[in-house]
């Protein structure tokens, strides 16, 4: 009930501060995120810290993706953010004289974002421009993880196969700040805050951009999102406290 109270009090917030309109568009764009991993997870009754840089993840990735889309309507902005992680290491291997251990691991992860915005303030400062705007949405997450594990002592082979996986989604408010120029440079800041039933999350991210004439803008920052997730899978205790942090690089096109 606080969590709809919240967004509920935002939106009327939104609704009521003028703003000045702006040109319709829409903006497509692809980036990749060079994040490393840290935090903890459990699963059943075991709890591991995490700690994977940016290399190792490039090392191991199968397929990763990035995209967003922004469609703006005069005040009103329409948000959505898309990504996809796929990395696995197969047949990692410690070997003694009498023992050895072979582990395939894959690590899948979907992360979907929709936001509904609107500009609460906005000046033009000689041929730049100064916004603000808040946004209500939801965050979707999707965790799956493969491990099969194979051991042998003294010629005796085991195996064994765990698949736990997880998904929730969390209800988000956020607040936008941006400063730039049609054509040229633009500097902007993110902050969110989202909140689940079993979960919570929040999003902090800088940005510098440079567009050019013919509407293409190249943009480079850097984001720490955190995650926390406190749930079951097949019965099995499976938590998660994590934080992706890393620059990103992208590249976009008005129209």
């Amino acid at each position: 009930m606080k969590k709809l109270f919240l967004l509920a009090t935002l939106f009327g917030c939104v609704m009521l501060t003028p703003a000045h309109a702006q040109d319709n568009w829409t903006e497509v764009g692809i980036y990749a995120h060079m994040l490393g991993i840290e935090g903890d997870a459990t699963v059943g009754n075991v709890t591991s810290d995490v700690d994977v840089s940016f290399s190792d993840i490039l090392d191991n990735l199968d397929i990763g993706f990035n995209g967003f889309v922004e469609h703006r309507r005069g005040k009103w902005s329409f948000i959505g953010d898309v990504a996809y992680l796929n990395v696995s290491a197969e047949k990692t291997r410690s070997r003694t004289s009498v023992t050895s251990l072979t582990l395939d691991v894959e690590y899948k992860q979907t992360l979907a974002e929709a936001f509904v915005g609107y500009r609460v303030f906005e000046q033009n400062q000689g041929e730049a421009q100064f916004g603000i705007d808040l946004l209500v949405g939801a965050r979707y997450n999707e965790l799956d993880f493969e491990l099969d594990v194979r051991a042998s002592l003294l010629g005796l082979t085991t195996s064994a196969s765990r698949n736990p996986d997880q998904d929730w989604v969390d209800g988000v408010i956020a607040a936008r700040v941006q400063y730039g120029y049609d054509n040229g440079w633009g500097v902007s800041a993110w902050a969110d805050i989202g909140d689940g039933s079993d979960s919570s999350s929040f999003q902090l991210a800088g940005f510098v951009s440079y567009r050019f004439k013919n509407n293409i803008r190249v943009i480079g920052g850097y984001r720490l999102y955190h995650i926390e997730n406190t749930g079951d899978s097949g019965g099995r205790r499976f938590d998660l406290d994590l934080d992706y942090t890393g620059p990103l690089l992208g590249v976009s096109h008005r129209f």
